[in-house]
């Protein structure tokens, strides 16, 4: 029989390994969930918007590219302290708001969506339990369906939420990816995760460092948000995740001998880009460490369409967050000052 993992960890570990469970059951109901969607929202609404704080914010970053790219929708991430701090009064007539959130219980979360729906927008709610105060201010709910998540670093709602947000842009148009490439994408991410050799010997050879930057380019970008936060949250090094783009506006300057850049440069229109940005750091003394589908890759990625590909970089970044703290000798099931649900207002 074998042993139970109880150690530092445990939790993150086998919630992590629940992920290819978690997207075969939501992959199973993708179509209900899309009907259910269709039926409720707009045929051509005049926006989307996307609310979220924390993990969900990064998956609301997929959420806003993906209704531009498959709809062509004009799409946003809203500011919820416009209506919570400043009490702006907003007329969203034809809007399609889109919370986010895991446990469905962040108050200004829920505050902000019933304030929204008032204000004339159809409210989507992607929330791990579909009985939370999210769902119940909601026109419609998309159910994460994932189980209770313990471990405070979030892994399986993040991916479980980011096929949601695909769920809501697959609504509204149609996503540049075939059935089947959805259909196996459980089992893409069953793969990586029994493929954790390197990414582990390569996550703890970041431990060392105090800053790190993670960076990718378009559909990828919510992964390389979502990779340093999970650092961050598990580690407590500095880590900031930033696009390409962004990153050669200046923050460029900050990387060097002592602050490692990983690249996400999965297959797709901003791999290219993102390989030259690893040569321009590389040019400035910084170790560029590469996520990708090319030999000589630090860390592999799979070949899958973009539009899912945020889906199994966000599980390379978890098993490099969860490598580096436990190198650094914290337990990433707990983090210092740290809580599952946020109460911010």
């Amino acid at each position: 029989m074998p042993v139970a993992d109880t150690g530092p960890g445990a939790m993150m570990r086998r919630e992590m390994g629940e992920q290819p469970e978690v997207l075969r059951r939501f992959v199973s109901r993708f179509d209900e969930h899309v009907a259910a969607l269709r039926s409720a929202l707009p045929a051509r609404p005049a926006g989307v918007a996307f609310l979220a704080r924390g993990s969900s914010d990064n998956a609301a970053v997929l959420g806003r590219y993906a209704v531009e790219v498959a709809a062509g929708v004009p799409s946003a991430l809203l500011a919820a302290s416009t209506h919570t701090v400043y009490g702006a009064s907003i007329d969203y007539t034809g809007w399609v708001i889109v919370s986010l959130s895991q446990s469905g219980r962040t108050p200004e979360i829920v505050t902000v969506t019933e304030r929204l729906r008032r204000a004339g927008a159809t409210t989507v709610a992607i929330t791990n339990s579909a009985s939370s105060a999210l769902a119940a201010v909601a026109d419609v709910t998309v159910p994460l369906e994932a189980g209770e998540e313990l471990a405070v670093p979030a892994t399986k709602t993040v991916t479980s939420s980011l096929l949601g947000v695909l769920a809501v842009a697959a609504a509204l148009g149609t996503l540049p990816c075939s059935a089947a490439s959805l259909s196996a994408l459980p089992d893409v991410v069953a793969a990586l995760l029994s493929e954790a050799d390197t990414v582990t010997s390569v996550g703890a050879s970041l431990a060392a460092a105090d800053r790190v930057v993670v960076t990718a380019r378009g559909l990828l970008l919510p992964a390389a948000l979502e990779t340093a936060l999970k650092l961050q949250e598990t580690t407590g090094m500095l880590a900031q995740g930033l696009s390409t783009a962004d990153l050669r506006h200046g923050p460029v300057a900050a990387t060097g001998p002592d602050v490692p850049v990983v690249v996400l440069a999965a297959p797709g229109a901003a791999e290219t880009d993102a390989r030259a940005l690893a040569e321009e750091v590389r040019s400035r003394g910084a170790r560029a460490v590469v996520l990708g589908a090319q030999p000589g890759d630090a860390v592999s990625l799979p070949a899958v369409p973009e539009i899912l590909a945020a889906i199994p970089a966000v599980v390379r970044g978890q098993q490099l967050a969860l490598a580096a703290s436990l190198a650094r000798g914290v337990d990433p099931d707990r983090p210092a000052g740290l809580r599952k649900v946020t109460p911010t207002h």
